[in-house]
């Protein structure tokens, strides 16, 4: 009768399996692998901070341009209602369309600097005179248009309007810098840099702090195309797009160089078989 040989005590002279070597350094490797992913701390430092606020900035250009969208709307609304008799306005806004029955007179400025196209000119400033003795007279300042410059400065454009009463049209803006109270005063025909105290206060206007802009339909009006806001909410709209443009790239940047994505990729993807053993 044969005895059935009897298995290895634990703690005995068995040999071991040899499975459990090559597990630990198949962990070992795997742990290693995942912390090599970031190759250079520093830099993903960096980007981490200035991530985020690529996308803080990209967020705040959409929401000006919200904003500008909402003033723009508020701006069409006022600006497509009936223009109201100036006789008849208690409270001057911006923006109110206004009508006005009376006659220019002799006093008008160019302001200077005033762009259309690229091209240099001035917009002029000229005084209108409305009501009668009988029901009181008003002045008031007007922004006739925009009329280009010559290739001298020392000559300014020729002013034409008509002698005649007439009907215009336009909308109430303020009047930027004006000081009642200035004690110098810009003479009639001149070039002048900006509307304040030195235009407004010796021309005895009804409201010194507001100048009539001409709509483009009044047949008194130059060149208008008034800009209503400094910046349109298209522009707004392509910054966003450059700040997350950025926030792209940087990402990309950071994948790139500061981590050993291409290595795992390519030991993952291109990595020959091992032969069995």
């Amino acid at each position: 009768m044969t005895v059935p040989n009897k298995s290895p005590e634990k703690g005995g002279n068995a040999l071991p399996s040899g499975t459990r070597t090559p597990s630990m350094e198949a962990g070992e490797s795997s742990q290693a692998a995942s912390v090599a992913f970031i190759r250079s701390w520093p830099l993903s430092i960096l980007c981490l901070c200035l991530f985020p606020l690529l996308l803080g900035l990209g967020n705040w250009q959409l929401q000006r341009a919200q904003e500008k969208q909402q003033i723009l709307d508020k701006v069409d609304a006022r600006l497509s209602s009936q223009p109201v008799n100036i006789s008849e306005l208690d409270t001057p806004q911006i923006y109110t369309p206004v009508r006005l029955l009376g006659f220019y007179t002799d006093e008008y400025f160019y302001l200077d600097n005033r762009t259309r196209n690229g091209r240099v000119g001035y917009e002029i400033l000229q005084v209108f005179e409305t009501g009668s003795r009988r029901t009181g007279k008003a002045r008031w300042l007007i922004n006739r248009g925009w009329v280009p410059a010559g290739g001298d400065r020392t000559q300014l454009p020729e002013v034409a309007y008509p002698l005649a009463a007439k009907v215009i049209t336009g909308f109430l803006y303020p009047s930027r810098g004006v000081d009642s109270g200035a004690n110098h005063s810009a003479v009639p025909h001149a070039r002048i840099q900006q509307l304040d105290g030195a235009v407004s206060a010796p021309l005895r206007l009804a409201h010194p702090q507001w100048h009539i802009r001409l709509s483009a339909d009044s047949d008194t009006a130059l060149l208008t195309d008034w800009q209503l806001i400094s910046t349109k909410p298209q522009k707004h709209r392509g910054y966003a797009v450059q700040w997350f443009s950025m926030a792209v790239a940087l990402f990309l940047l950071w994948l790139l160089a500061a981590t050993n994505v291409r290595r795992l990729v390519r030991e993952k993807w291109f990595k020959k078989p091992t032969e069995q053993t």
